[in-house]
């Protein structure tokens, strides 16, 4: 592990040494933010768009897990029907509350 944290610095340093070496202008000491000019008014985000997908992945997130920790134990098949059969009306429920 050592010797390859040595070739890696070693690469670093010789391309630090043969790369070409830019003047410093004004725009490449000047601050940088996204290259873009940002109006001084304030930009409204629309999170609600976010917050339904944080819901979807946390839907889905938890119906994989406990999907997956139930088939290495099947004794009860129930769960996870029950929680499969939960997740997609609940999706069903948001994506019908989203399109109105």
């Amino acid at each position: 592990m050592g010797l390859a944290i040595v070739v890696a610095f070693f690469i670093m340093g010789v391309g630090k040494e043969i790369s070409a070496k830019s003047p410093d202008s004004e725009g490449k000491l000047a601050p940088y933010a996204c290259g873009e000019p940002v109006p001084a008014t304030k930009v409204r985000m629309n999170v609600e768009n976010f917050f339904i997908y944080a819901v979807y992945f946390m839907i889905f997130d938890v119906l994989g897990f406990v999907l997956a920790t139930t088939i290495a134990q099947p004794v009860n098949l129930l769960l996870p029907l029950f929680y499969a059969g939960t997740s997609l009306v609940s999706n069903v429920i948001l994506t019908a509350n989203w399109r109105q």
